[in-house]
């Protein structure tokens, strides 16, 4: 028996007790329910019944296009902070989700931009680099100041598109300055982690 609990999506209790669904448009808390859990994979929030997982059970994402089961305990379940309150997806992570895709962008290539010009912001650099593909984080290094040093770093979500862009960007003139584009240092799981070269200095 499969019991549906809506809230943000709808999660599944394996062989649980059925509770009322909830209308997603009209999830806006004024106050803080008492627990929580969030799938993993999505990364869907539900409030839920905590004596539901007592001695804890197996769940299932409802979420669209998310089908991701794993077994819950009571004790890890989450409280909803204070000041904070649950809100529906966006449409633009729905559609990611339906997709097959996490909720948001997960770097999977990382990429060093130098020889950028001081007035270069982070959001300039995006617009860029998403001309490629979906871009998961744009960081421009500062000093202790907060003053831009010339080169930063842009984690690509596909690996194909950070390949592509190291190759058709390196370069490219942007704000008057040609920029240069390579690989940066990947970790372990294949997401871009933070590494490059030297500083790059702009002006």
């Amino acid at each position: 028996m499969l019991a549906l609990l809506t809230s943000i999506a709808s999660l599944s209790l394996v062989h649980g007790l059925a509770s009322s669904p909830r209308h997603e448009s009209a999830l806006m808390q004024t106050k803080a329910p008492s627990k929580f859990v969030t799938c993993a994979r999505c990364k869907a929030t539900f409030e839920v019944d905590e004596a539901d997982f007592a001695t804890g059970r197996q769940v299932r994402c409802g979420g669209t296009g998310c089908d991701h089961e794993w077994f819950q305990t009571a004790d890890r379940l989450q409280t909803l902070p204070n000041g904070m309150e649950l809100v529906e997806y966006p449409q633009e992570m729905k559609d990611r989700i339906a997709a097959g895709k996490s909720a948001e962008p997960v770097g999977r290539f990382n990429i060093f931009v130098g020889n950028l010009a001081y007035s270069v912001a982070e959001d300039d650099l995006r617009e860029v680099f998403e001309g490629i593909g979906s871009v998961a984080k744009v960081i421009i290094m500062t000093d202790d100041d907060g003053r831009p040093r010339g080169f930063g770093f842009v984690n690509m979500e596909e690996e194909a598109a950070g390949a592509r862009a190291v190759k058709e960007l390196d370069g490219y003139e942007l704000q008057g300055r040609s920029i240069t584009v390579s690989e940066g240092k990947q970790n372990d799981r294949g997401r871009g982690g933070r590494g490059g070269r030297g500083d790059g200095r702009g002006r």
